[in-house]
């Protein structure tokens, strides 16, 4: 296993994953409280008056406190922006001024931070026909058949030098064009365990390498050079870039299921901060997941090292009927305000963020 953890750091290092050495203003960075806003509420508001309506979600976040906002600018390998690499979405179409330039100048202008917030593989969930893609897409533009995978959608392939390539140029783009505080990457990594997913490029890899890693390694080798690429590219643009990624709730989930490799990520400093969704209750009947539990093995996975850690909290479950929940969460805002109280008296974690806007505006 050391041997394995030596091989990744050195993968990470090789694709310029290097700490940076943080000075004592930033390691003592401020409590961050914000807030994602996903692209089903950005969709609704562009359909409408985009800028009153977001508008008045940042009086909203302002008021309540928030002071970081997470926006879902590229959900779907297209942009809300116009971008050299990536199509504009359809709802961010017909508009005679810069979407993300709007929102980020009316962030700043009330003293919130902005991050733009990427899904990097994800093109399509519900169809697996690129001939449906919009004609300008990189699906079609700049990369081949081995470069995705249309297994259950249609996904960038992580194995892909191209594919990197193209997220980490995005990545430039944007913190090159706009004055955004950071890069938020959410969970999704590879989306599936199935062999067949990326076997043809597991196969070209095995016949090019004498001593070919097995394939969960090298999945997981995959997605370590795209966060160590992606934080070089953050830093090389400026130092106090925030790069900030958000696993899902188990640990051992993200290594086995999503080949994303917090511990490497997290020892290695290639991660500024890391924020797992814990959207679970105190009294969750799975005892792995119960909210105290799992804050825990974040805090022992964390504690002492660069990357600061963040909680993500689900205002989306209160007041919810669906089960397990139900029961717990009936009680209005009682399980968020003890999850809030207990991030900010704990002095190694760096802030909460509620999942999502449209939740917290309701309920808080």
């Amino acid at each position: 296993m050391k041997k394995l953890l030596c091989v990744v750091l050195m993968l990470m290092q090789l694709c310029g994953c290097v700490p940076i050495e943080k000075s004592a203003e930033q390691g003592t960075d401020r409590y961050i409280t914000g807030v994602w806003v996903s692209f089903y509420e950005l969709d609704g508001m562009l359909k409408g008056d985009f800028k009153a309506e977001f508008n008045a979600a940042v009086q909203n976040c302002k008021s309540r406190g928030i002071g970081d906002m997470f926006v879902c600018v590229r959900p779907h390998c297209d942009a809300v922006y116009r971008s050299k690499w990536f199509p504009l979405r359809d709802s961010a179409a017909g508009y005679n001024f810069d979407v993300l330039e709007y929102m980020i100048e009316l962030c700043h202008q009330n003293n919130i931070c902005f991050h733009a917030w990427i899904n990097p593989y994800r093109v399509c969930t519900t169809d697996n026909d690129v001939t449906k893609l919009p004609a300008d897409s990189p699906v079609k533009k700049l990369l081949s058949e081995k470069d995705i995978s249309t297994e259950n959608g249609i996904y960038l392939n992580p194995a892909s030098q191209k594919v990197r390539a193209l997220i980490i140029d995005g990545v430039r783009e944007i913190i090159n064009k706009y004055d955004v505080d950071g890069i938020h990457f959410d969970d999704y990594f590879y989306p599936s365990t199935s062999e067949s997913f990326d076997a043809s490029s597991y196969a070209d890899y095995c016949a090019n390498t004498d001593t070919p890693l097995p394939l969960a390694d090298w999945r997981r080798a995959n997605i370590n050079a795209l966060i160590g690429g992606v934080y070089t590219a953050v830093k090389f643009k400026d130092k106090d870039l925030l790069f900030s990624v958000s696993p899902s709730a188990s640990i051992e989930d993200n290594y086995n299921k999503q080949y994303a490799d917090i511990a490497a990520w997290v020892d290695s400093g290639c991660v500024d901060l890391i924020i797992p969704q814990l959207y679970f209750g105190f009294d969750y009947p799975d005892p792995a997941f119960k909210f105290d539990n799992l804050l825990n093995d974040w805090l022992q996975l964390a504690v002492g090292k660069q990357t600061r850690l963040a909680i993500g909290l689900a205002t989306y479950k209160i007041n919810t009927q669906s089960e397990p929940d139900r029961t717990e969460w009936a009680n209005g805002t009682d399980v968020i305000n003890r999850q809030t109280k207990i991030c900010k008296q704990n002095g190694d974690i760096s802030g909460h963020i509620f999942f999502s806007y449209s939740s917290m505006v309701q309920c808080l």
